[in-house]
């Protein structure tokens, strides 16, 4: 008998719901964002068999007034995510982006801290967010037929207000662990939890297929059993471009947009895409001196990628 989780009753006013699928406009909006975030992703699931996983579709971003629905990923660092199951979201944008997400805080985590309860209910340490939710908050999390929805197509308006709910609600539960662990005079830094996606253990080319991210329960954050699958053909397309043809990463960009996209892609996307086949495939020939020239052309990706290199 418990009502369905909203994010429009949650909070007066109500956050403020952006979708966009301009990067420009993404990469300015997740700047206003104070920290923690609430952190989910959706993808379009093919169920006939031996269907290969398709890459993030959409990135959910929010704040306690701001809830940002993002077509374009974008990687942003040094502030705490949380979510349910957080690391399986960030192992998948890696795989399908080479961007290595850090700053994630597993829910079940801080719960086992804060509530004594939770640990006599649960021993996992990934607990689904359904469940938290209930405990928590007291509501039921709606998983309606928009769960399996195209995600890769415009977002309709039932699909924004589930994408909203289901990014909005772990961000509430979060707020909420906290709250009982004051209450209860427990100490509970949630920067303590933090794990991060670790790239030399990501192995591009062998990961089975992930249906769904949402009903997985596990003693630890899911790390993807391992089976043969190539890499994006993004990722080859550019690195062919750039090793075998020493294309101007100006036209890569161009030549590499995709789904009727009429502005060239971001060089810091194209460039990822270089560095993701290098990362995943070590059997590819490359020039580090070439490398290490590209990548400092876009200074976000020198500073993402300067550890590795």
């Amino acid at each position: 008998n418990l009502p369905n989780y909203s994010y429009a009753n949650y909070c007066t006013p109500p956050p403020a719901v952006v979708y966009t699928r301009c990067e420009d406009e993404a990469n300015k909006l997740v700047q206003s964002l104070e920290s923690p975030l609430g952190f989910d992703l959706e993808w379009r699931v093919l169920w006939n068999s031996g269907a290969q996983e398709r890459r993030t579709a959409l990135v959910q971003l929010c704040d306690k007034s701001n809830i940002l629905l993002i077509h374009e990923v974008i990687e942003s660092p040094s502030i705490i995510k949380t979510g349910a199951n957080i690391h399986n979201d960030g192992e998948k944008l890696y795989r399908d982006f080479g961007i290595t997400a850090r700053g994630l805080v597993e829910l079940g985590a801080l719960a086992h801290v804060a509530d004594d309860n939770f640990s006599s209910i649960y021993k996992r340490r990934v607990v689904s967010l359904a469940k938290m939710t209930t405990l928590y908050l007291e509501c039921n999390l709606v998983k309606s037929k928009e769960r399996t929805s195209n995600w890769e197509a415009n977002l309709n308006d039932k699909m924004v207000q589930y994408a909203a709910n289901d990014v909005h609600v772990g961000l509430m539960v979060h707020l909420k662990l906290l709250e009982l662990a004051k209450a209860g005079n427990k100490e509970l830094d949630p920067t303590k939890y933090i794990s991060s996606v670790d790239p030399l253990s990501q192995r591009a080319d062998s990961i089975k297929v992930i249906a769904s991210h949402t009903s997985l329960e596990s003693n630890a954050p899911n790390i993807p059993s391992l089976a043969p699958m190539p890499l994006p053909p993004q990722y080859m397309r550019a690195y062919n471009l750039w090793h075998h043809r020493n294309t101007p990463l100006d036209k890569m960009c161009d030549i590499l947009k995709t789904g009727g996209r009429v502005e060239p892609l971001k060089e810091s996307t194209v460039i990822s895409y270089v560095v993701g086949a290098i990362r995943a495939d070590t059997s590819l020939p490359f020039d580090m001196s070439k490398l290490l020239e590209l990548v400092k052309m876009e200074a976000g990706s020198w500073s993402r990628h300067r550890e590795w290199l």
